[in-house]
């Protein structure tokens, strides 16, 4: 009777989907890690967690903050020249300022997120989501002090008498009229400033409970960019041994069977 050969056996170990490592391209050799699921060699994943835990420095929040500032100035741009020249109130733009702003503050810290980052992404969103109102109320002090003018000016009867003894007054006294026309010095006008933005940052809650649908949008705006810089979790597993598909030495064939009478 023949024996039938038995079939080949070949011992394969699984190797990883890639070779490379994906955070720096180098190849790998020898033993490779998972860094969040993702194929490490030896060195990145101490590398990567140092820098995580280890803090963004003074240069890394000021880049945060640019980077954060910047995309939130560019969407109340965009959200008050829609409202100024399109006459449209697209509340849903203070998600995209606040999705924006928290981008920019993770790109600025370097990617390493945490609670200071994001109560410094939340902070800059909501400034930014209520400096787009800081033209309107611009506009509407000058008007309403136009109109005080106006009606100070149409109410005034003109008294040629009381000019000249005014000014009569005003030079027997050495008083100069025009010192009342004095520039408006640097601290008056960080305070206007200051009065303005803290007028725009509270504007949101001054319609109480008529505007609870903005309120709504701006919470979740401020989630956006709350969510976007959570702090990051590092899970390191290895070291594997990297291994390719090395097929065994097949079994030699089986002898032939004797042949009778021989």
């Amino acid at each position: 009777m023949t024996d039938t050969p038995p079939p080949l056996s070949f011992d394969t170990a699984e190797p990883p989907a890639r070779t490379t490592c994906t955070f720096c391209g180098r190849p790998l050799f020898g033993e490779y890690y998972t860094l969040n699921g993702q194929v490490a060699c030896g060195d990145c994943p101490q590398t990567l967690s140092a820098h995580h835990r280890g803090g963004a420095g003074a240069a890394g929040v000021a880049r945060a903050i640019g980077l954060g500032s910047a995309a939130g100035f560019a969407g109340a741009v965009v959200w008050w020249a829609i409202r100024r020249f399109a006459s449209l109130e697209i509340g849903l733009i203070a998600i995209g300022i606040g999705h924006f702003v928290g981008l920019g503050v993770r790109r600025g810290s370097g990617g390493r997120g945490g609670v200071g980052f994001q109560v410094l992404a939340v902070a800059l969103t909501y400034f930014w989501i209520t400096a787009n109102y800081v033209p309107d109320i611009v506009q509407a002090v000058v008007s309403r002090g136009e109109t005080q003018a106006v009606g100070t000016a149409s109410s005034g009867r003109p008294s040629s008498t009381g000019d000249a003894d005014a000014g009569a007054t005003a030079r027997s006294s050495g008083a100069d009229p025009a010192s009342d026309a004095r520039p408006m010095s640097v601290g008056s006008m960080v305070l206007g400033v200051a009065f303005l933005f803290g007028l725009a940052m509270a504007s949101p809650f001054l319609e109480g409970a008529g505007n609870i649908i903005g309120l709504l949008i701006i919470s979740f705006g401020l989630w956006q960019a709350w969510k976007l810089n959570a702090p990051v979790s590092i899970a390191i597993e290895g070291p594997f041994q990297l291994r390719t598909a090395t097929p065994m030495t097949p079994a030699p064939p089986p002898l032939p069977p004797p042949v009778p009478g021989v």
